[in-house]
């Protein structure tokens, strides 16, 4: 007889984490099953990403919300890579991080890295996948998802991002397509296919970077039959596919149309007022305000790189813009409508995109703004939840630009720590690549159920000490909702 190999994979978990002398049995007794799950991730923050932004703000290397979490590992997030293997040429699949040859040479972590689209599946799934894929495995064949595994068990589900609202980490958890550049298909299963009851971002097709009126640019939002249609908080979608359906997502049977909001006000309002059953927040920006602000960044991304040593804050925000915050307050005041919870995933989006451009400047402002999201999902569980209902990870879905100590002569970092110049003065730190590295990224976690990844934290890397997989998160999600 076959066995069905995730059913015992998950039951041995189970049996260990009941069991296990890894606890006491006055830990076992603490750890609870949480009624909601916030999953905050800031895309390619590595360690010494959120370092600097420590540094910078108050000069202390670890003073940022999250180190104050009682769960603290490190986390990988290597992609599947496919290798034709054997005299017959067949195909296989490997993973790879190998904790010995970074430890004595961190530039070999510039290969083998993932993108974003395989690492918020990993995430979102607890399953490796290929670069590009989103939320399929490696055959193609579409994942159940935690957001999915929400709905099963009629709680609440929402994403938001600070980039644009179908991109790669998002998209990972609300939708199912292997090719994460499709934006197109992919707002329309977010939007038509998922049962999802809130997605909050940017990608507006009228305004610019600056948030400034601009001819309709549908990169991110479908086609201009399909956009007009949410405008219209229609309960027919259109598109150039043809009509689109609209799912139930509050479990009464009939189908659920978006209410569509754009304005910083509104996201304010919601906040605090009084909330639709489906929110859809799409804020006036083409990708992000914060990172791409200027007419010299907004332009051409490309150059953003020779703005590199542009000093945080030195070009003021577009205040009637949302910051990442206030759109999660949104999203949480929909959310927690529900009595049988919710999850929620925000994702600080532009940490990564400051980091591909080099910009030590705007990173620091992409990372201080994520972590204030942070400070405030923490003061809003302490209000309005506790810890003993909610659950709260904060983490990565890789590094960016392998951002190590200052460069030698030699154009490389020789050091992996950066120096502190003080609070208010940018970190000694120099990035070594425009693109994703294979390094391992924090990983953080408080409230229900959180000692659950003291089990997962089973690898031990020289420099980083122990650390969890990516898949693990969706893992331990699962078990703690019994799916």
């Amino acid at each position: 007889m076959r066995l069905n190999k995730k059913l015992l994979f998950v039951s041995i978990l189970v049996f260990v984490f009941f069991n296990s002398s890894l606890f006491s049995s006055e830990e076992t007794n603490k750890i609870k099953k949480p009624k909601n799950i916030i999953i905050m991730i800031g895309d390619g923050m590595g360690f010494n990403h959120l370092k600097a932004g420590s540094l910078y703000l108050t000069g202390s290397a670890d003073a940022l919300a999250m180190y104050k979490f009682p769960v603290k590992y490190a986390m990988s997030t290597y992609p599947a890579k496919c290798g034709t293997y054997g005299e017959g040429g067949e195909l296989k699949w490997a993973s790879s991080f190998s904790p010995y040859l970074n430890q004595q040479n961190p530039f070999n972590l510039l290969s083998d890295f993932t993108c974003s689209g395989a690492a918020a599946t990993a995430m979102a799934t607890g399953k490796k996948t290929f670069n590009g894929a989103i939320g399929v495995d490696l055959n193609k064949t579409p994942i159940t998802n935690i957001s999915e595994i929400a709905k099963q068990n009629q709680k609440s589900a929402g994403v938001v991002t600070s980039v644009p609202f179908c991109h790669a980490t998002p998209a990972g958890f609300s939708a199912h397509y292997p090719d994460r550049d499709n934006y197109h298909e992919i707002a329309y299963q977010m939007i038509s296919e998922s049962k999802m009851d809130v997605i909050i971002g940017y990608g507006n097709p009228n305004y610019d970077h600056d948030g400034k009126p601009m001819s309709p640019n549908y990169k991110y939002s479908g086609d201009s039959l399909f956009w007009n249609s949410l405008v219209q908080n229609s309960d027919k979608i259109n598109s150039a596919k043809g009509k689109l359906p609209l799912q139930d997502c509050n479990f009464d049977g009939k189908p659920d149309k978006w209410n569509l909001i754009q304005d910083k006000s509104e996201f304010i309002s919601l906040a605090k007022g009084k909330t639709p059953d489906r929110l859809l927040g799409i804020a006036k920006s083409f990708e992000t305000p914060r990172q791409k602000r200027g007419s010299e960044v907004g332009e051409d991304y490309k150059k953003a790189s020779a703005k590199g040593h542009q000093l945080p804050f030195e070009i003021p925000f577009n205040n009637n813009l949302p910051n990442l915050s206030e759109m999660t307050f949104a999203a949480l005041n929909v959310l927690d409508n529900n009595d049988n919870g919710f999850f929620l995933m925000v994702e600080g989006g532009a940490i990564d995109w400051a980091a591909h451009s080099n910009q030590k400047g705007r990173l620091i402002e992409e990372v201080a703004d994520f972590n204030q999201a942070v400070e405030d999902v923490v003061n809003w569980i302490e209000k309005n939840s506790s810890w003993d209902e909610t659950l709260l990870i904060v983490t990565a879905d890789h590094e960016t630009g392998l951002l190590l100590g200052p460069k030698n002569p030699t154009g490389k970092s020789s050091s992996r720590e950066i120096e502190s110049n003080g609070k208010g003065k940018l970190p000694e730190m120099d990035f070594n690549s425009t693109n994703h590295s294979n390094s391992l990224v924090p990983f953080f976690a408080k409230g229900a159920g959180s000692n659950i990844f003291n089990i997962f934290a089973d690898e031990t890397d020289a420099y980083w000490g122990q650390y969890i997989n990516n898949t693990e998160i969706a893992q331990a999600v699962f078990i703690l909702w019994n799916k």
